[in-house]
């Protein structure tokens, strides 16, 4: 794991780590393999099963709810690999890590010490402080919304990074041009397409980036595919904040007013810096920590090429997400900051060079920094195992619901009776919210629509025989 790397006891050291990396891993496979289905997710699957041509799907969605319709377009494809679903859940949540490192160092981790830490540590940060996880990254309906648009953001901005710091083409290289081009202009289209939030982020970005580059008088200089990727954002965004849907969707929300809009958004502003954002705050200054070349004599500073961090551009960009809740802070809710939250982490990360870190960890004891990353790695993994085991009794339950209810659909009952499935307050990670005693309730509604009978109540009483 790296030439400074010598004994057996930091060689043991480190395969325990890299074991609990895997083991880690392999929990939070578990745990997405495992979520039940909640609400949106019954409604969602109605909403494909009424429209199964993926066109008639997304059109509807756009003309009468949303305009994220590469969001819808995710959603159409979920429903076409359920239950496997998870897996793809799991391949985000790599994903995400690994991008939120490249972004910040603008290349991909390697097999490395430092890197190898660093990626271990964001992993855990992010299991124990990114906001409302499992609502934004577990949840089948809400990471359409946020994770996958998350990572397609993420891609998306690391393309420009690498061309800025003269690294090359970024996620296009090594692709014909026509290939780049095509390439970059479709994932601008699934970022500006598929959530606001980033739209606003990834504007901002290239914004900053376009007054960099024309006052160094570098315009004629952006190639092709990044010109692509720019059309293909601010089109899709356009297409998608033009939608007919947003329009009835706004329809449906109180008008606060000014005086109300105001203390709303305060309130909002309050949540995250106060409620939200904290739990992530300790895991961003040890990232933070991990980066800042501590080791540096004073004359290797000043021998060392010049080096600028823009942690401030990612933290801005983070901040930028945000910025919508501010005018329609009714829907503003603690799975909206998520952003900011990787936002933050990328500019923790992105404070220093590549080597700041490897800095750092050369005055620790190999055995003593593999013995401490490995137990973040496996307290993490009881911690995800625990919540994959209530998942998966969650999942169990439903199959047993489902089961009962067809039980009495064949005897001729559209009135559904059923009981809670459990009283256990969910676990980190773990998606629920069941429906209630009240039929008109909508989560009761959608699930009636789900099982195609007149109503469902859920109530401790027995099902109705």
């Amino acid at each position: 794991m790296g030439s400074r790397v010598t004994g057996v006891p930091a060689r043991i050291a480190d395969r325990i780590a890299l074991a609990s990396g895997g083991a880690l891993a392999f929990a939070l496979a578990f745990l997405a393999l495992s979520q039940p289905w909640v609400s949106d997710d019954f409604s969602n699957a109605v909403f494909a099963r009424s429209h199964p041509a993926l066109w008639d799907y997304v059109a509807s969605g756009y003309t009468t709810w949303t305009g994220r319709f590469a969001s819808s377009v995710f959603f159409w494809l979920t429903q076409q690999v359920r239950p496997a679903y998870g897996a793809v859940i799991w391949l985000g949540i790599m994903l995400l890590v690994v991008l939120t490192f490249a972004l910040a160092r603008g290349r991909f981790p390697r097999f490395a010490r430092a890197d190898l830490y660093v990626v271990g540590f964001l992993a855990v940060a992010y299991w124990y402080g990114l906001p409302a996880i499992e609502e934004t990254v577990f949840w089948t309906a809400g990471s359409a919304v946020y994770l996958w648009p998350a990572i397609a953001g993420l891609a998306f901005l690391y393309t420009y990074r690498r061309w800025a710091g003269g690294a090359g083409g970024g996620v296009s290289e090594g692709l014909p041009r026509g290939a780049a081009v095509v390439g970059m202009f479709a994932l601008g289209v699934s970022v500006g397409g598929s959530q606001e939030q980033l739209l606003v982020a990834c504007v901002l970005f290239l914004g900053i980036l376009g007054f960099r580059v024309t006052r160094a008088g570098g315009l004629a200089r952006v190639p092709a595919h990044l010109w692509a990727g720019a059309v293909g954002l601010v089109t899709a965004g356009a297409i998608s904040l033009a939608a007919p849907g947003n329009r009835i969707r706004l329809e449906a929300v109180p008008d606060f007013g000014l005086v109300g809009t105001a203390i709303a958004a305060v309130k909002f502003l309050i949540h995250m810096g106060l409620e939200w954002l904290p739990p992530m705050a300790p895991w961003l200054v040890c990232l933070a920590l991990l980066a800042v070349p501590l080791t540096r004599s004073s004359d290797e500073v000043r021998s060392a090429p010049a080096i600028r961090s823009d942690w401030w551009v990612w933290a801005l960009l983070g901040l930028a997400t945000v910025s919508l809740f501010l005018v329609k802070p009714y829907f503003g809710a603690e799975r909206t900051v998520v952003f900011v939250a990787i936002f933050l982490a990328v500019a923790a990360i992105s404070l220093v060079s590549d080597d700041g870190s490897e800095r750092v960890l050369g005055r620790i004891p190999a055995p003593v920094a593999s013995a401490v990353i490995a137990l973040l790695l496996l307290v993490a993994t009881g911690d995800v195992a625990l919540s994959g085991l209530q998942a998966r009794s969650l999942t169990v339950g439903q199959r047993a619901r489902a089961e009962e209810i067809a039980r009495q659909k064949e005897a001729g009952i559209t009135d559904v009776v059923v009981r809670p499935i459990t009283t256990e307050i969910p676990r980190r990670g773990v998606i629920w919210g069941d429906g209630t005693a009240d039929p008109a309730f909508w989560v009761n509604g959608v699930m009636a629509g789900w099982y195609e009978v007149s109503t469902i109540v859920v109530a401790d009483s027995p099902a109705v025989q």
